[in-house]
């Protein structure tokens, strides 16, 4: 991918770094090699195009390349909530719309069925596990691109994540596992706490305990959340689970603690 981003005069700053990190990222991802692009990376292409003030000719060709990618109705569904009430997004908005509507008749049936099945064998809530599910297939679809390792590439869908999440807890106010959405998903607000950064890490922490505790999550999750939080922040690790970090081991002494605060002894 040749492109390379010019600043216009009318892009500050802030939109134009963003654009060049979204950029970056998906030229990264690909690695030149046109056969890893996936819906996730037309995403970022539009909304990098969009940050940099595109023509909107430029602007139409990424969105229609997303449109047309193998497994972009989950994108879209997953979005929408994100796009309504950004500005940024009104060039393309009546397109996407219109695309909206189409993957909501397709997947609607679909959806309800394995969902609504999955719930009520389990006695759980629809409105909150098909929260989940979105989050979870977000979070996971790129993941499994051979590419990405250690730290999510894309940003702006992590960001997303991580808001739904926020906006869960202010709910519920307890870890959102076995209890609410079942073992299924019982991983899945920890993940996008995995994926997050350290202050996000560092406030869940407790939460990701209590959950522990409260078997709503299994312990090893705590385990490799507590070595990512300490890795990133003092650059050791206590059970060896962040793999290709380049974090050290924690002295014995300082792990004990770690296993004593954590009940993990």
């Amino acid at each position: 991918m040749s492109y390379q981003p010019v600043q216009k005069s009318n892009v500050s700053d802030l939109d134009f770094n963003k654009g060049i990190m979204l950029v970056r990222e998906t030229k990264k991802a690909l690695q030149d090699n046109p056969n890893n692009v996936t819906y996730v990376d037309y995403f970022n292409m539009m909304s990098a195009f969009l940050s940099l003030k595109e023509s909107q000719a430029n602007i139409m060709v990424a969105f229609e390349k997303l449109k047309n990618a193998d497994g972009s109705c989950e994108l879209f569904l997953y979005t929408e909530k994100h796009i309504e009430n950004n500005p940024k997004y009104d060039i393309i908005r009546e397109a996407y719309n219109k695309e909206l509507l189409k993957c909501k008749s397709k997947t609607t049936e679909e959806l309800e069925f394995n969902i609504l099945e999955y719930c009520n064998t389990n006695d759980l809530d629809y409105d909150l596990v098909e929260k989940i599910v979105l989050i979870n297939d977000a979070d996971k679809k790129y993941r499994k691109r051979k590419t990405i390792r250690d730290y999510p590439e894309h940003k702006e869908l992590d960001i997303h994540n991580q808001a739904l999440i926020d906006s869960l807890y202010a709910i519920h106010r307890t870890y959102i596992g076995k209890n609410l959405v079942g073992e299924k998903f019982e991983n899945v607000m920890w993940s996008v706490i995995q994926h997050s950064n350290p202050e996000m890490m560092e406030r869940y922490l407790p939460v990701v305990h209590k959950g522990v505790k409260e078997k709503q999550i299994k312990d090893l999750p705590l385990k490799m959340l507590i070595d990512r939080f300490y890795g990133l922040k003092y650059g050791y690790q206590f059970f060896g689970s962040q793999i290709g970090f380049g974090f050290k081991s924690a002295d014995e002494e300082t792990r004990k603690k770690i296993e004593i605060k954590y009940d993990l002894e």
